[in-house]
């Protein structure tokens, strides 16, 4: 009932304007509406940014949905991983020593979290089935920033093995709530470059990260008896707060239910009939017999396996800093700076990437490219040139190149199951869930702590999930062109 309330007020006010078609206008590259036909550098400069081809009333709509909800979901992201890299930074400048850490102890940690962010991962997708992702969201991230600091005060392994359970647990809500949300407000040709952006400020966060802890290491550590990383753990949940903040003010929801006070009633009216135009349907009630349908599509099956192999890959990517500590040929600042140069090549490709996969309409080239780059890297580290530094640190570099494509494949699974909020909800949960749980025991396999830094099994299993995951995409492409799902399936 709320949404047939929405489209008669909006409809209502359209009218009353004088002016509806002009309101919801919804452009179509090369559409016969007056705009003149695209010239080479037009269609060039559209796969750089995707508003050259739209009418002025919907260039102003996007601009602002940008600055409010691309502004947000990269700051909150950033936030999220600059506490995922922070552990890894603290644990070469001085944790593992003050807390007396061995053996497997630091991969634990890292299970740990895991497998809170496996267990909450689909029940936070269900939830916002339920609760607002404006209220959602912003809620688990003010109470994780909380968690962040006191992280800072624990004296024991054992209370950050507890602490991380829970903060992994409610930072699972922010890839995939973000994603979904970015799934209701843009259209295909939009989607890619903002997942790409998006899941670029994870980069971003890892290279302040590197400087910020250089930074405290150089000039805080020992202030008020802290530890520069247990500086480092405070810093990361100060910053939290604003973003919070912030967060309950730009979350839009749905189109069809927002109550965003920084949306006018016409652009709420024009969200609408773009999400209509590409076949975007809004939320509805959740029914019982949904699972039943998801599991009798194949998107499920398919999207698991390449979203786990890309998880499983990309964590060899974890452990450069200590492939740098293990050497004994830098400095902690040192070691905390150099896998800073990673990161910023992960967001030049990502933006490569974005532009590829909305300049062709497609997303499976970006990915297998992607993949393909970080396959290379993995077998120069499985051969492992151990008095060839430079060699192993092309591998390094290389390693780190599938990232950027990871946003693209929930970015599909968007697209693939347009036809239902719920099941792209859901679908994105379980295609989570599964790769973590996956990556919760894979590390303690592939990487076991007493083998750093030349991890034989680990670099060559890394490799094996890059390829994998080439396959797997492949697959999801040939089944998109043969079985489109749809409710019916």
């Amino acid at each position: 009932m709320e949404d047939v309330k929405v489209e008669v007020e909006t409809r209502e006010y359209c009218e009353s304007l004088g002016k509806g078609d002009a309101v919801v206008h919804v452009s179509e590259p090369g559409g016969g509406d007056g705009r003149q036909k695209d010239t080479i550098t037009k269609k060039f400069l559209r796969i750089i940014w995707d508003s050259l081809d739209k009418s002025p009333e919907e260039r102003r709509f996007i601009r602002k949905v940008d600055c409010w909800i691309m502004t947000y979901v990269c700051t909150a992201y950033c936030v999220k991983n600059l506490d995922q890299t922070n552990v890894i930074n603290a644990y070469v400048s001085g944790m593992k020593e003050d807390l007396n850490m061995v053996g497997q102890e630091y991969n634990l940690l890292q299970t740990m979290f895991t497998i809170g962010y496996c267990l909450g991962n689909l029940p936070s997708q269900l939830a916002m089935t339920q609760v607002r992702p404006s209220i959602w969201l912003p809620s688990l991230e003010l109470i994780w920033g909380f968690l962040v600091m006191a992280m800072a005060g624990a004296k024991d392994i054992r209370v950050l093995y507890a602490l991380r359970f829970v903060i992994g647990f409610l930072e699972a809500s922010t890839y995939p709530g973000v994603l979904t949300l970015l799934g209701n407000w843009y259209t295909p040709q939009e989607l890619g470059k903002r997942s790409a952006i998006f899941i670029a400020s994870s980069a971003a966060a890892k290279i302040f990260s590197g400087y910020l802890q250089a930074g405290l290491y150089s000039s805080m550590n020992g202030v008020n008896g802290l530890a520069a990383w247990q500086w480092l753990f405070i810093f990361d949940g100060i910053i939290t707060i604003p973003v919070t903040v912030f967060g309950y003010l730009a979350i839009p929801d749905s189109p069809v239910n927002s109550k965003a006070k920084w949306l006018k009633p016409e652009e709420k009216a024009m969200a609408i009939a773009r999400m209509d135009k590409v076949g975007r349907k809004p939320p509805a009630k959740l029914r019982k017999k949904i699972a039943g349908e998801i599991f009798k599509m194949w998107p499920v099956y398919l999207f698991s396996i390449v979203f786990a192999s890309q998880l499983l890959g990309q964590r060899v990517n974890n452990y450069f800093t200590i492939y740098l500590k293990g050497t004994g040929l830098y400095t902690v600042e040192q070691v905390n700076l150099i896998p800073t140069g990673a990161y910023g090549l992960q967001i030049a490709l990502t933006l490569i990437y974005a532009w590829l996969s909305d300049g062709i309409g497609k997303r499976t080239p970006s990915i297998v490219i992607a993949a393909g780059i970080s396959v290379i890297g993995c077998i120069i580290l499985s051969i492992y040139p151990e008095k060839n530094h430079i060699a192993m640190m092309v591998g390094w570099f290389l390693a780190h190149g599938q990232l950027g494509a990871s946003a693209l494949i929930l970015t599909y699974i968007n697209e693939t199951l347009s036809f239902s909020n719920e099941h792209r909800l859901i679908v994105i949960g379980i295609v989570e869930t599964f790769g973590f749980i996956m990556v919760s025991w894979g590390i303690l396999l592939a990487y076991p702590s007493g083998e750093a830094p030349k991890f034989a099994i680990g670099y060559e299993m890394a490799a094996m999930f890059f390829c994998l995951e080439i396959v797997g995409i492949t697959a999801v492409w040939f089944c998109n062109k043969k079985w489109k799902p749809s409710i019916s399936s």
